[in-house]
């Protein structure tokens, strides 16, 4: 498969060992964040602004920093993103109220918008057209691989103390130490192994004003289609990740830190092991896009309902194979779809815009989550947050649908165009 990208075999390993220790670094916090904010002082709704922080700049900024790549090369601020990632992974461990842990996450969003999104940019450059399903989903699996890892490691570290002949680490904040030891590996690894792409080879299509780029990225009914899907997801994904943890500790199911990392890991895993089949599987039924973004969608919207009824482990577990496989199946097609919509408008453009969709959700999710635990139970959150699932995924569908009539007619358009006269 890596042979498809000829002279850039070395950047596509090179980003994928990257990303997949920065992502597995990020997501350290998982499992540890909600309780940490708890402890400082911070009620559900506070916990779902300081969680949604984070997405708020990085939603502002992904379409900006995006179409800034797309013209001025991506690795410089790729660098830029992990060196401010590493400080202020510094920086969790300083705070002493939960506005400062808000102020650092939000800003921590920033940092993050000019790493991932900016990567999965520079892999849409260099994959050949007919592999956006097999080769933009086969770098996904560093993402998920290193998000499966994070939480369980975040979990353990919180428990266990490191010890090293200089000093020793102990208690909830060592995990943030640890993601900034390895934001800074990644940050080596870009350095040596990832070169700037020229011109010739960073797509840097569509319209060059910024308002009339972005304008046309909405106009586009396919890509409209999979912001909504993917809006919907960013609310009950990351409104599950706010809140699990919480829910998990609570006296009905009774897991240590350590166990909800694990439950946390299962998803990502899963989600990660199935990228590369699904990912070629999207490529080989390409028409099929669509059917496999709905019916995945459905479906673990649908898992997510459950998740309050799941009170032991091996259910929980067993929900979480499900959900990840499901969002796998949507997930692949919808990337698919991304990257060949970028070879339009500009690669850094687009993913820049499926970036602030997924933190609209992500935005929304957490404070949604934590104004329904406030109000009612935290049971209900999870209950209204499959309900937003599936009515996005049918939103999904009927942009995307109206999008393939569009081209339809597009390609009906040319043919016609190119008939001969009599």
């Amino acid at each position: 498969m890596l042979d498809e990208l000829g002279e850039h075999k070395g950047a596509f390993v090179g980003l994928f060992v990257a990303t997949g220790v920065s992502m597995l670094g990020f997501s350290i916090l998982e499992p540890i964040l909600p309780t940490y904010a708890q402890d400082l002082g911070a009620s559900g709704v506070i916990v779902g602004l300081i969680f949604s922080g984070f997405a708020i700049s990085r939603g502002v900024l992904a379409p900006f920093t995006g179409r800034v790549s797309d013209s001025y090369g991506r690795k410089n601020l790729l660098l830029t993103g992990l060196g401010l990632f590493a400080v202020l992974s510094i920086a969790y461990s300083m705070v002493s109220s939960p506005l400062m842990l808000g102020v650092v996450r939000f800003c921590q969003g920033f940092s993050s918008v000019l790493v991932t999104p900016i990567a999965q940019s520079y892999v849409g450059d260099i994959t050949p057209e007919g592999s956006e399903g097999s080769i933009t989903n086969l770098f996904y699996v560093s993402l998920f691989g290193g998000i499966a890892i994070g939480p369980t490691v975040g979990g353990y570290f919180a428990e266990h103390a490191i010890h090293t002949p200089w000093f020793t680490l102990t208690g909830i904040t060592t995990p943030f130490y640890v993601m900034a030891a390895l934001t800074v590996v990644s940050f080596f690894l870009v350095v040596v192994l990832v070169p700037e792409l020229p011109d010739d080879v960073r797509d840097t299509a569509g319209a060059p004003n910024p308002w009339e780029a972005a304008r046309a990225v909405w106009a586009d009914f396919e890509l409209r289609g999979i912001m909504t899907y993917i809006v919907a997801r960013g609310f009950y994904r990351w409104g599950f990740n706010s809140f699990f943890p919480v829910l998990a500790t609570s006296a009905a199911f009774g897991l240590s830190s350590t166990m909800v990392g694990v439950v946390l890991s299962v998803y990502m895993a899963v989600g990660g092991v199935l990228q590369i089949p699904l990912g070629r599987l999207s490529d080989d039924y390409a028409e099929y896009r669509v059917h496999f973004i709905v019916t995945g969608g459905l479906l673990s919207a649908f898992t997510m309902l459950a998740v309050p009824f799941a009170t032991t482990l091996p259910l929980l577990i067993g929900l979480m194979i499900c959900m990840g496989a499901f969002s796998a199946v949507s997930r692949t097609s919808a990337v698919a779809i991304r990257t060949e919509r970028g070879r339009v408008h500009g690669m850094g453009l687009v993913t820049g815009a499926f970036t602030a969709s997924l933190s609209a959700g992500q935005v929304f999710g957490p404070v949604g989550f934590g104004a329904i635990t406030d109000t009612f139970r935290i049971q209900d959150a999870f209950y209204i947050g499959g309900i937003v699932g599936i009515i996005g995924t049918l939103g999904a569908f009927y942009y995307l649908h109206k999008g393939l009539q569009q081209d339809d007619e597009a390609v009906e358009g040319v043919t016609e165009d190119a008939q001969p006269l009599d």
